[in-house]
Order: C-alpha cells, then structure tokens, then sequence
C-alpha cells in the first residue's frame, strides 16, 4: 500500500495547488485526493467509516509516513482508527488503458507495451478487471475482462496507419461508458475505477469545453484520469488537454521527454504504487454519531503538509449500498440472533424433548460406552492451562486446593508482579480505551466467573476460550456459541488472533 523515478528521464506534472515562492522549504509540496468513502455497522456496537486516500508528490511518489486528521461535516473525527493500503485488501477495482497507435508512436509503442505489462499488468491480481483500448483515427473495440485476456490483447496493439488526426476524446467517452458494466462479485460492494491514458494530447475535434465535460462527468461517476503525456514531434501544446482531463477527474498528470524504456519504466511503476499503496483509514464511531449525508475532508500533518483537493459525502449507513439490521461482514449483511428467556410453553417443550432425549441415549448406551471420543488436536507448544476445557470435551474434576500457608507477622510485603504479554483492548463502546492482560484459559462470557463478562442478551453462557502457546502465540476457540465467535468479520470455531 513507493517510488520517486529521476528527475533527468522523466518529469511529473500534478495538476495539484501550484507551488508558491513562500512555501516552507522544509516542507515537500504534496496534494491529497479523498478516493472513496464507505460506512457501515460493525460486529463491535460501533459504525466503519472507510476513507481511501491518495497522498503523491509533485512528481507522482506515494508520501510514507503521513499523519491523517479526518474532518465530518467541519469537525475533527477523534476515533480510534486502523490504518492500511488498498493492496492489502480484497477490494476490486477496474482499469481502462487508452493507446494511442497512429504512425507517431510506431516507434515508441514496443517499449509502451512491455514495460506496462511487466510493470503494471503483470502486478494486479485477481479482483481487477481490465480493458485496452487502442486508437487512431477511429476508436478501437474493447470490453472489460480478466487481466490475462488484456495482456493478451496489448500484444496485439499495433500502429494505425491513417495520418488522419486521432480520436482521443471519443475513446476516452467510450472508456466512460464502459466502466459502469463493471460488477463487483458483490453487489453494490465498492469498486475503484480509473481510466489511464497514453497520448500525445491531439484530438480531432479540437472541443475544449467537451474536455471540461468529460473531466467532470469522470469526478462525478467516481473515475480518476491518471494521463501519461509524450509528444514524439515535440509539439507539447496538446497536452493541455490531457491536463484538463485528470484535473477535473482528481486524477495525476506525468510528462514523459523520452520515448525509450527507460522513461516509461519508472512512470509506470509510479502508477503501479498508486493503484496498490493508497491508503485506506478504518474509523470506528460510536453507533449513536450519525455521520451520514456530511461531507469528509482530510488534512496531513507531521513531516508534510496538505488538504484534500475534493470532499466527498457520508453515504447511508449500510453493507454493500443496502441497509443493514445487524452488522456488516466481507461479503453480507450479518443480524444476530438474540438468546432470550423461555416462557411457560417454552419449558414445556423442553422437558418433552429432555423426555425424549433420554429414552433415545438409553437405547444407544451400550455403544457411546465402546467408543471414546477423539480429542481435539491442540496448536504445537500450547499447554492447556488448569480448568481449560476445549469445545466437545468433559471437564476434569476439581482437583483439591492447596491450603496456602500463612504469612509471618514479620514477613515483609511483596507487590504484585506488573501486568504485561498479550491483551485485548476495548475501541468503542462503555469501556473504550481500556486493556485487559490475557492468560491462558482466558475465558469469553456472560457467566459471572468469566475473565470477560459481556452480559448483553447476545453473548452465551461460556462464549470463546484464548489459549496461548509457549511461544506467546494466542488462539481463540468458540465454545458452541449462539451467535458464533468472529474474528475480522468471518465467523470461526478456531483462529489464530
């Protein structure tokens, strides 16, 4: 979820604020663009607000190191957060490659396709969906497909021989059309859109208000025009209009002097960074603070400075785009199911079914007798602590208290031993901000006896169990919940924490 090529093979232009002769000098001009934004109940009791953010240099290099400060609706978000990169989740997204192909690039087009397959296509994987197309004077076919079928397809991008002037804006208004036939396996789960030209700024129609349009219409459908500008007749003043295009969608400008390899290598693995080292802040707000409908801002801090170019709007609270009862997970919409007290015909029907139950074990006795259960397999080095019991096990009986001797008048007072080693910490709710040490045996429920008493209609009996093993490693183990044990959203009878 970093790379600043060479200042003497290629020169990157931002279409970002301009750089003024009083900016500190210890600052590094940056611009940040807000991508995206989700918002969604959690399994916590706390609401997911998800904002991706792009944070480059002037030159097009991811900024490391960056200290967000998140604004709702005009006020700082004071939450807790987790703090990731786009390529580290499962996220999908879908990218169009424009080519220019007429008799100007011949030359240059061999070093365009190898480099951007090696160092573009050849880095996405599985949840990206990709289309080429090529042009001229006309604009070429092209769908939407896996990353194999495009790599496929910009082998076979060959020059056009027309001398003709060439459709530029006409394809890119294709690209437009043909994004919104791009389907997440989700429904309504968020997709990253983007359209990556590669041209010499000519368009036939010569329309700049239709350059402003198209720019806008990308902004609003939520596309960033990330254009790749190389002029082989050194003719430089078409390229204004691939700057117009990625300034009014929120994308980046670069400009290439050279035709060769090595100025397109670096450039695209600058891209390549881009697409898998946004950032992605995870928010968690108190259930009670609807956010929904305000506006997010983001500042950087620290090392550098900037303020999003772009606000985008809260959505509804929901999983994947439709409301959500429960929580969200990966893939759904999770409602729990409340364990609530019995009634009279309730009781009734559980005495019959003991009744039942009975007659049936008595009949099979004589075979539960010649069978022993198999035990559960427990993780390498755990050493089950005294009274731990794994799920589908008997427990041991008690085993008789030692009688502590007791203390002389004159023995001196010993403190206790400080707390440390692995722990969980509350993020939201009642006791946010509080830590509790874990022990082996670590026990999860609403009896009274639990390390962790979470009484909340929800939470079973004698819930999940954290072993951990010699090495310090922990492990949680649902005990035959209602409701299930979730680590991350996916439901688990087993997970390493």
């Amino acid at each position: 979820m970093r790379l600043v090529s060479s200042v003497i093979t290629v020169v990157l232009l931002v279409m970002a604020r301009p750089v003024r002769a009083d900016d500190d000098a210890n600052k590094t001009a940056i611009f940040s663009t807000v991508d995206h934004v989700d918002y969604e109940p959690s399994s916590i009791g706390a609401n997911r607000l998800i904002v991706t953010l792009s944070v480059l240099d002037l030159r097009g290099g991811i900024i490391a190191d960056i200290s967000p400060k998140v604004q709702v609706g005009g006020s700082k978000l004071d939450a807790p957060y987790a703090f990731g990169t786009f390529g580290a989740t499962s996220a999908d997204r879908a990218i169009i490659f424009v080519v220019q192909a007429t008799p100007e690039y011949a030359d240059t087009l061999p070093s365009i396709v190898s480099t951007l397959d090696q160092e573009v296509l050849g880095s996405l994987g599985e949840h990206t969906q990709v289309a080429i197309l090529q042009y001229g004077d006309s604009t070429g076919s092209g769908k939407l497909g896996t990353v194999k079928t495009a790599r496929g397809k910009l082998a076979q991008i060959s020059p056009d021989a027309s001398p003709s002037d060439p459709a530029l804006l006409d394809t890119v208004d294709r690209a437009l059309s043909l994004l919104p036939r791009a389907k997440p396996p989700i429904e309504g789960a968020p997709l990253r859109k983007m359209i990556v030209v590669i041209s010499d700024g000519r368009d036939r129609s010569g329309d700049r208000d239709r350059v402003t349009r198209l720019g806008q219409r990308a902004d609003k459908e939520g596309v960033r025009i990330h254009s790749f500008a190389y002029a082989p007749s050194k003719v430089r003043r078409p390229l204004l209009l691939l700057g117009e295009l990625s300034k009014r969608s929120f994308g980046t400008f670069r400009f290439l002097y050279s035709g060769a390899a090595e100025s397109w290598t670096p450039a695209f693995k600058q891209l390549r960074e881009e697409i898998m080292q946004q950032y992605v802040l995870t928010y968690f707000v108190p259930a009670d603070q609807d956010l929904a409908g305000k506006k997010v801002k983001v500042s950087i801090g620290g090392r550098v400075e900037a303020t999003s170019q772009n606000e985008l709007k809260v959505p509804e609270l929901g999983c994947h785009g439709t409301p959500c009862a429960g929580y969200c997970t990966a893939t759904a919409c999770v409602v729990p199911v409340a364990s609530g007290g019995r009634g009279a015909v309730g009781w009734i029907l559980l005495v019959g079914g003991i009744a039942v139950g009975v007659i049936v074990v008595l009949g099979l006795v004589g075979f539960l007798i010649s069978k022993r259960q198999q035990p559960i397999a427990l993780p390498p080095g755990f050493v089950p602590p005294p009274g731990f019991v794994m799920p589908g096990t008997k427990p041991a009986g008690k085993a008789p208290k030692a009688k502590a001797p007791k203390p002389s008048k004159n023995a001196p007072v010993v403190a206790p031993p400080p707390q440390s080693g692995p722990s969980l910490m509350f993020i939201a709710g009642p006791r946010a901000g509080q830590r509790i040490y874990l022990r082996n045996g670590f026990l999860v429920g609403k009896a009274p006896a639990s390390d962790l008493v979470i009484d909340d209609g929800y939470t079973s009996t004698n819930h999940a169990q954290i072993a951990i093993d010699a090495s310090g490693n922990c492990n949680i183990y649902d005990r035959n919940s209602t409701n299930g044990t979730y680590v991350n959203g996916g439901q688990v009878n087993e997970a390493l924490l």
